[in-house]
């Protein structure tokens, strides 16, 4: 993420707006109050902290291994260490997250045990986001080698893509109770906006550069384009969400 920090920013603010919905879903669904104690393992510059904070939750702090990132949070108490070594002692909170993070890191149930640690006995670990690409759906049909070809990069770079699927698992695996876990449900709108098109074709640009013919790459645009001011479009890739509660 260090390269260009201010565009991920833009990204994961993005995904922050995808996810709102659920985050308050779990929210109230296990009680959790203004004046708790949060942490966000894998912050990022900021983008679920800002959306904390502006849903009142005050005493939100983010940790995260990329300094680049965390210069961008609005929140002045992050933290720039590991998710696989968190520092700070037991029980130090009532709630931990994270979002978008596990797939992308080395021992996912690892960096989960590490938040459990830190969450006091009957305070809950979440995954608010968690994808699994292997459920992707694109259409037009043209864009499915599209879709493919993304995910391929993803794994390039690092990712697990079937982490969502693996998510409900590695719960039971760390010991959590009371364990939860979904889909976060998938809506299209016919109002087409350029702004987010432009800004997912940026990603998908970046994850294809040297993999895909920039000829390719303008043929899919415009296939997607067009199907997208249609309406037509659908890109559905299953975001999966868990939840369970440190054991008292």
């Amino acid at each position: 993420m260090s390269a260009n920090p201010e565009f991920w920013h833009q990204r994961y603010t993005q995904q922050v707006r995808w996810t709102l919905a659920a985050r308050r879903y779990i929210f109230d669904k296990i009680g959790v109050r203004p004046s708790q104690r949060i942490l966000e393992v894998g912050c990022g510059s900021g983008a679920v902290l800002e959306s904390l904070i502006k849903d009142g939750f005050s005493n939100a702090i983010g940790l995260d291994i990329d300094y680049a990132a965390l210069r961008l949070a609005i929140s002045e108490i992050v933290t720039n260490a590991d998710a696989l070594k968190v520092p700070f002692a037991r029980n130090s909170f009532d709630i931990s997250l994270c979002h978008f993070l596990l797939l992308w890191v080395a021992d996912p149930l690892k960096v989960l045990k590490e938040m459990a640690r830190v969450t006091r006995p009957g305070g809950w670990v979440i995954a608010l986001a968690e994808p699994d690409y292997g459920g992707r759906i694109d259409f037009p049909e043209e864009l499915i080698q599209l879709g493919k070809a993304q995910s391929q990069s993803l794994q390039d770079q690092g990712a697990d893509v079937f982490t969502g699927c693996k998510l409900k698992g590695l719960f039971t695996d760390c010991g959590l109770q009371n364990i939860q876990s979904g889909i976060i449900s998938a809506e299209w709108h016919r109002d087409f906006d350029q702004a987010e098109f432009d800004l997912e074709w940026s990603v998908l640009r970046k994850d294809l550069e040297g993999k895909m013919s920039s000829e390719e790459l303008e043929r899919y645009y415009k296939i997607d384009l067009e199907a997208s001011r249609q309406g037509r479009r659908v890109l559905f890739v299953p975001i999966f969400y868990a939840f369970g509660r440190v054991p008292e």
